[in-house]
């Protein structure tokens, strides 16, 4: 069972690991209509979408330094205080410019949210795996939930006010941060025992280097989908009278309801014995799935894409819980700096490698890149396993 402070640390997490998820799903909602307003082909919608999403992933790097540094707490508050500024000036962009600026900052303060959040997790909750996993479940109903939002609101309003709503959201969450949890005692990396990172020949700096390779392959693997099935499934399933962006997000909303699933399953998998084990069989899962998604075709399709979701999030815990156990307290907020830096910002280059793929080769064949990456993360956790980094994983904190 959680005590009061580990049940207020899920809340504050949850609540933001929820809107950051979300407001970074607004862009993809909105594909279909930016790219009639501002002329935008596949490519170019692409490169846009890396522009945000690498910026979520350049935005960890710092953010682990400033956790280490100010604690996660303060650099939360100004994660969410970011995103609630890129959110408004997309709302009021006139201009490709503008919009990209916007965008790009969404993206940014979004990148801060990680390092905090997981740090915040791993010091102050005694199974942190579990916690990994509702925290998780958070981020995957945020992404779900986004789909489901934009379809919803592009159905009556303009994608500015899909934008001006997430704006609003992120106010409530960081009311909530600074009302509601400021006065809590918690672990934080910059008040723990100083300390060195382990780095005995062959053993923890390797593990370290193939745990952030597998995160960094999933993290594509992972982004493509959520950057290319609204428009795939826009394109290619029909309901009634329903629009193309419409149907898209709502279809790519239920595929990421697998997401739920699979973190659900992934918080228990992490406090099973070799949980690294069955992580290798989940990214081949995907890498599967992948491969069926391009050759099913119809609304067969969107069962592959769902299963495929919830393989690839299952592994989300297993990986964020060994980022933690592999790095000492004092540097722990580095450790999730990093690991979500290589995590969003490799998964970023899905934007733009997989929107040329999709412009010169067909929307269908990014389901085969993503089968690679996810064969290539499959890999590399087996090479993982053969540093002896079961072990680890399997550890526990008291």
């Amino acid at each position: 069972m959680l005590n009061s402070t580990e049940r207020r640390v899920i809340t504050l997490t949850a609540g933001s690991h929820w809107v950051v998820h979300a407001a970074m799903l607004a862009l993809p909602a909105s594909a279909v209509l930016l790219k009639a307003q501002f002329g935008l082909n596949d490519f170019e919608y692409g490169l846009l979408a890396n522009l945000v999403f690498l910026g979520f992933g350049l935005g960890a790097l710092p953010a682990g330094f400033l956790v280490d540094k100010i604690g996660a707490r303060r650099t939360l508050r100004l994660c969410i205080g970011g995103l609630i500024l890129g959110s408004v000036i997309v709302a009021f962009s006139t201009s490709l410019w503008l919009l990209a600026v916007g965008v790009g900052l969404m993206g940014l303060a979004a990148g801060l949210y990680h390092p905090s959040g997981l740090t915040l997790i791993s010091a102050n909750l005694r199974r942190d795996g579990r916690g990994m996993g509702y925290h998780g479940i958070a981020g995957s109903v945020g992404l779900a939930s986004g789909n489901f939002i934009g379809a919803g609101i592009l159905a009556v309003a303009g994608w500015p006010h899909l934008f001006g709503l997430y704006a609003g959201l992120g106010v409530i969450v960081l009311a909530y941060q600074l009302g509601g949890v400021r006065r809590l005692e918690l672990a934080e990396p910059h008040t723990a025992p100083r300390g060195n990172i382990e780095t005995r020949p062959g053993g923890r700096a390797l593990q370290v280097t193939l745990a952030l390779a597998v995160l960094a392959l999933l993290g594509f693997s992972y982004r493509g989908l959520v950057i290319f099935m609204p428009l795939y499934f826009g394109k290619n399933l029909h309901l009634g009278g329903l629009s193309g962006e419409v149907l898209g997000n709502l279809a790519a909303g239920v595929m990421l309801l697998g997401g739920v699933l699979g973190q659900f399953s992934g918080g228990f998998i992490t406090e099973m014995k070799k949980p690294l084990r069955s992580a290798s069989w989940l990214a081949l899962a995907a890498c599967a799935a992948a491969l069926g998604g391009r050759f099913a075709g119809g609304w067969w399709t969107l069962v592959i894409s769902t299963g495929m979701a919830a393989a690839v999030f299952s592994t989300q815990p297993i990986t964020n819980s060994l980022i933690g156990r592999l790095m000492p307290a004092r540097h722990r907020g580095k450790g999730y700096g990093l690991a979500s830096a290589v995590n969003f910002g490799f998964g970023s280059l899905a934007g733009s490698v997989g929107g040329w793929v999709a412009e010169n080769t067909g929307l269908e064949n990014v389901f085969l890149l993503l089968a690679v990456t996810s064969a290539l993360a499959a890999l590399a956790i087996l090479l993982l396993r053969k540093t002896g980094a079961d072990a680890v994983a399997e550890s526990r904190r008291g």
